[in-house]
């Protein structure tokens, strides 16, 4: 059963139980996580996700988001639209051993009481498929550095000069 909306909410195990699925767009307006690593205001993310249960009864989420996120170029310094593009599969474990178990086999394990943040999953998973070091996916030009410029490390050179004098 899917439903046209994302919740604000969701119980995994309920969830699980009735086979819910979910799609929409979310405003990334209130993610102020995801808002900071940003160089202006994203458009609508698009998210799908899904519950079921595995072969030992536990609940699974299965999701993905996409979103088109305004980034600084790290080579240029021009503003460019990144595809953003997350996929997660998580596993909700019982019990805290469980959860260990679950990580040991590479797992992507939550202990989880009670319902779940829909807005900061999506969040969290979003922050994890930015590039630490974003770039023009076609190439683009690095910045020029003016001829003769200040060496990064002159003002070191000097502070060892002055202690050596000193000494």
């Amino acid at each position: 059963m899917e439903s046209a909306y994302l919740p604000k909410s969701v119980d995994p195990e309920r969830s699980a139980d009735q086979g819910l699925e979910f799609a929409g767009d979310l405003d990334p307006a209130p993610l102020a996580r995801l808002g900071e690593l940003l160089a202006a205001q994203a458009g609508p993310i698009s998210s799908r996700f899904g519950f079921r249960r595995d072969e030992e009864g536990r609940a699974v989420m299965v999701g993905s988001a996409e979103a088109s996120l305004p980034l600084i170029c790290q080579r240029c310094t021009d503003l460019f639209l990144f595809e953003a593009r997350a996929d997660w599969r998580r596993v909700f474990a019982r019990s805290e051993t469980d959860e260990q178990e679950l990580a040991e086999k590479g797992l992507d394990v939550c202990y989880h009481g009670g319902p779940l943040d829909v807005a900061e999953l999506i969040e969290e998973e979003l922050i994890l498929a930015l590039p630490m070091a974003p770039r023009h996916p076609e190439g683009c030009e690095p910045v020029a550095r003016p001829a003769g410029g200040i060496h990064p490390f002159a003002g070191l050179a000097e502070l060892l000069k002055r202690e050596t004098r000193d000494n």
